[in-house]
């Protein structure tokens, strides 16, 4: 018989995930719950931990409310998010080394912070949704440009930069404007995330008719990021895409 997806996830080695930007309301939030959901299909959910590090609490409040449905672990961090708290992260982190197909998903906050920065580039990949107006690319370049200064200070390929697409218009397929404002980057970008009327009832706080709806367009879209990040992610195919000595350093898109 041959074993499934959720006993050989066992066999990978831990991952920690960030979902950071330094720009607020570009759905950090949103991605972190949605990504353990999709992910609590593919693998255990015993095996999926979400840190809620953002003061808004909006991780903590959705999944206290709908976690028997997809039983994963959370863990809130106290409001003052500096000092004592990253570094109870951090070793959260490194205590999850050693759990064999455990996940981390860390929601960070928005804004700049060095120790928090210097925490992220822990994981193993940064998760870095972003809308593709002027307003989001611009900090969300700028925070790339300074994830890819502390790789560089410390000589580490680690972590992989993934931008994600989001909050984007129905029909929207032409994402050159960002594939060109990131090419000088060591980003791959992911699938996009479609701005549709589902996500807004949930980014207004409507869990319930989230919960109600079924195969939307929204969901099949957080489905399919889901799978991405199992492949690329979970399953390690960004080590083997950037383990080849003729791959640009610009990675997109991969859909």
């Amino acid at each position: 018989m041959m074993p499934n997806n959720k006993s050989k996830a066992l066999n990978r080695a831990a991952k920690s995930i960030f979902v950071a930007n330094v720009k607020g309301g570009v759905g950090k939030s949103t991605l972190s719950i949605m990504l353990a959901r999709s992910l609590a299909e593919k693998i255990p959910p015993q095996n999926i931990t979400v840190i809620d590090t953002d003061l808004q609490r909006t991780a903590t409040e959705f999944l206290s409310k709908s976690n028997p449905e997809i039983n994963v672990e959370f863990i809130p961090i106290t409001p003052a998010f500096e000092h004592t708290n990253i570094s109870l992260v951090q070793q959260f982190i490194k205590q999850n080394e050693f759990r064999p197909g455990h996940v981390a998903i860390v929601d960070t906050p928005a804004g700049s912070s060095q120790r928090l920065w210097n925490l992220v580039a822990e994981g193993y990949c940064v998760l870095i949704p972003t809308t593709l107006s002027n307003a989001d690319l611009y900090p969300t370049e700028n925070f790339i440009r300074s994830m890819d200064k502390v790789k560089a200070r410390y000589g580490k390929s680690y972590p992989h930069l993934i931008v994600c697409p989001n909050k984007i218009p129905f029909g929207q397929k032409d994402f050159s404007v960002m594939a060109e404002r990131l090419k000088n980057h060591d980003v791959v970008i992911g699938p996009a995330l479609r701005d549709l009327a589902s996500v807004r009832h949930f980014y207004n706080g409507k869990v319930e008719t989230w919960e109600k709806k079924k195969n939307t367009n929204a969901q099949n879209d957080f489905k399919q990021f889901g799978s991405f990040v199992e492949k690329f992610v979970l399953n390690e195919e960004l080590d083997k895409i950037y383990s080849q000595n003729d791959v640009p350093k610009n990675v997109v898109p991969i859909r």
